[in-house]
């Protein structure tokens, strides 16, 4: 699997290349190259931005969340066969099928994710502060009354 993501990956994009160059033109396959990265770019952005939100509400993230991330991060890549894989992902059933083998993996407390909680300002929390001032070779801290 390494060797085929090291050496064959990129050989099938250049043979990939070549046969748009002669079909397509110069041009037309640069345009069709490059244009997965500024849609890459706004698709990252948006789950972003989709993952915050969620966060605030303290949720965890969507399926179709998660997926707009790999698409995004699958559309930066240059190459036509990882533009093809991301669009794959944007498609709902590809998601199911993809997702499947997943689903024992939960959100509630002793699964993977917990759900993330908030400090309301009303709880104590126990313990030492230690200030930049405290010198850690003496053991004293500097604003201790000893």
């Amino acid at each position: 699997m390494k060797k085929f993501l090291l050496v064959g990956y990129p050989v099938i994009e250049f043979c990939t290349a070549v046969a748009f160059i002669i079909w397509l033109g110069f041009g037309w396959t640069l345009v069709i190259y490059l244009a997965g990265f500024p849609l890459g770019w706004l698709m990252l952005k948006s789950a972003g931005r989709s993952t915050v939100e969620l966060a605030n509400m303290q949720r965890t993230p969507t399926k179709n969340v998660t997926f707009r991330f790999i698409s995004a991060v699958l559309f930066l890549i240059p190459g036509f066969w990882s533009d093809v894989l991301a669009v794959l992902c944007l498609v709902p059933f590809v998601q199911d099928r993809i997702a499947a083998p997943f689903a024992f993996l939960t959100t509630q407390s002793g699964g993977v994710n917990w759900p993330m909680s908030r400090w309301a300002g009303g709880d104590v929390i126990e313990g030492v502060v230690i200030h930049e001032t405290d010198d850690p070779n003496t053991q004293r801290f500097l604003g201790s009354e000893d």
